[in-house]
């Protein structure tokens, strides 16, 4: 019996194989390894959660966390989602894109504030990456449906010594060039315009009718959205209680 010759596309194909299972255990790896440092945070470092005449209520050792890292000035939570992580404010955009928030080099990364605004500015802009087991802000593509966004339509952030409730008011897909990246509007007027464009383009319908001041504060949450190198999924929030303060 002749033995039978693997042709070159044979062996290439194998090797294709053998490539991408590679990848595949080497993202479930990171994954694996990410979840357990983030569950350990939230274990070790959230005190406790409560919920009293429709206000959420959460706490953080804040002063434990930042022995661990400085960086750390609060938490960042949407109730019954997997969003509930320490929040960075660093002073660059890029090392914690591949590191957590104790410094171990991981594809998971961190929630962080981009470093050229503040929660002082009109919009804060949040970044986290999309993974693919939903972790980070891998779950933020869900608010496309109005279901997911009625089951959550809130994000909470301590921040020092307070924390701040938000309501989502839009999701969209963007380039990294669109004005929902804007820190600070020129005035009241520019803000409403700005946020009622933000209402118009989004492919989230929640169904409420805005009515902006201008002098409304958000956040945006950003994530990529593998598509393109250049393209990202966000969703905008504004402020609308102080649940505490010292």
């Amino acid at each position: 019996m002749k033995k039978k010759v693997l042709t070159f596309l044979e062996f290439f194909f194998i090797a294709l194989t053998l490539i991408s299972l590679f990848q595949l255990y080497r993202i479930w790896k990171s994954y694996k390894e990410g979840d357990a440092i983030y569950n350990e945070a939230k274990a070790s470092y959230v005190d406790g959660t409560e919920t009293e005449e429709e206000k959420y209520y959460f706490t953080v050792d804040l002063e434990g966390l930042k022995e661990v890292n400085p960086d750390i000035n609060g938490w960042i939570r949407i109730p019954d989602t997997p969003v509930d992580y320490p929040l960075l404010v660093p002073d660059n955009n890029s090392y914690y894109l591949k590191h957590t928030y104790n410094h171990a080099y991981s594809d998971f990364g961190s929630i962080f504030v981009d470093s050229g605004c503040t929660f002082a500015d009109r919009n804060t802009v949040i970044y986290g990456h999309n993974t693919k087991n939903d972790s980070m802000f891998g779950s933020l593509k869900k608010y496309k449906e109005k279901a997911y966004y009625d089951s959550h339509p809130y994000v909470y952030i301590l921040n020092g010594d307070e924390e701040k409730k938000y309501e989502i008011i839009a999701a969209l897909t963007v380039e990294v060039t669109d004005p929902v990246y804007t820190f600070n509007t020129e005035n009241d007027n520019t803000q409403k315009a700005w946020l009622s464009d933000l209402i118009t383009r989004s492919e989230l319908q929640t169904g409420k009718k805005y009515d902006f001041t201008g002098e409304e504060k958000t956040i945006t949450l950003s994530t990529c959205t593998s598509r393109t190198k250049t393209e990202r999924f966000v969703v905008i929030a504004q402020e609308v209680d102080t649940v505490w303060q010292k």
